[in-house]
């Protein structure tokens, strides 16, 4: 045996047993917590304010609440972005109101590159600054359409084409509407538009559809005379042309 402990490592009893709690809990009455535990549960106990029928009634009142709200604070900045979104809309003749889904700086970065290369400019303003910059002008309409940030472009009515070329590359960037020469226009509006020629393409359609009107018109009423003129040219012809009777007389006297 003496062998066998040498031989075998022996297991040193450890300093701590756990057991089993072998009584009941209470779970009516429960044992209070120590001094620690307490502190920590009455700080952590949450604080319910009084009840609104036990509240005066200046406390109720809706028409008190409304003069003990906060005034709005005159922010100088965002009068002077109002102001510059202001200018944007005056020398503008395109605007162009866009809808943003999730798109990252990586990608928004060459469209905007893109757009400032084609005398286009991409812009993004609150609806405040929005609603500080078109209200009580001729633009209060398009307030409706902001409801958070979202993004504008400005440009001019000739570049329509390359702008929806652009944007085809981006779906994130999704166009609601526009205004081009203070009119309001849809999306379907603004793909027609740009669809059409440009004004010097327009003008010598113009011109060509003018000058074959005019010289339909003096056809027209040139065609009698014509037609007078050829018969008598036709009429002359035939008085200057021999006749079978004169061919007669000449056989005979050559006989």
């Amino acid at each position: 045996m003496a062998l066998a402990n040498r031989a075998l490592l022996q297991t040193t009893a450890p300093l701590l047993l756990s057991r089993r709690f072998r009584g009941k809990i209470n779970v009516q009455k429960p044992r209070k917590p120590h001094f620690g535990r307490q502190i920590l549960i009455d700080i952590s106990k949450p604080y319910f304010g009084p009840p609104k029928s036990m509240l005066p009634d200046i406390m109720t009142c809706e028409k008190v609440k409304d003069t003990m709200a906060k005034k709005e604070i005159d922010n100088p900045f965002e009068r002077i972005l109002a102001n510059e979104c202001l200018d944007w809309f005056n020398t503008s003749k395109m605007v162009v109101f866009l809808h943003v889904n999730s798109i990252s700086m990586e990608d928004k970065t060459p469209v905007f590159a893109a757009l400032k290369k084609n005398d286009m400019h991409l812009r993004t303003y609150g609806k405040k600054i929005v609603s500080m910059a078109t209200k009580g002008t001729r633009y209060d309409a398009v307030n409706q359409l902001f409801t958070s940030h979202q993004n504008i472009i400005f440009g001019q009515p000739e570049n329509a084409a390359k702008m929806f070329k652009i944007l085809k590359k981006t779906p994130q960037l999704i166009v609601m509407a526009g205004i081009i020469q203070d009119k309001l226009l849809s999306k379907n509006d603004l793909v027609e538009f740009s669809k059409l020629p440009s004004l010097d393409v327009a003008r010598s359609q113009l011109c060509s559809v003018l000058q074959s009107a005019g010289s339909c018109l003096v056809g027209q009423l040139n065609q009698n005379q014509q037609m007078l003129v050829s018969h008598l040219d036709k009429h002359i012809e035939i008085q200057s042309s021999p006749t079978p009777e004169d061919n007669k007389t000449d056989i005979k006297v050559e006989s």
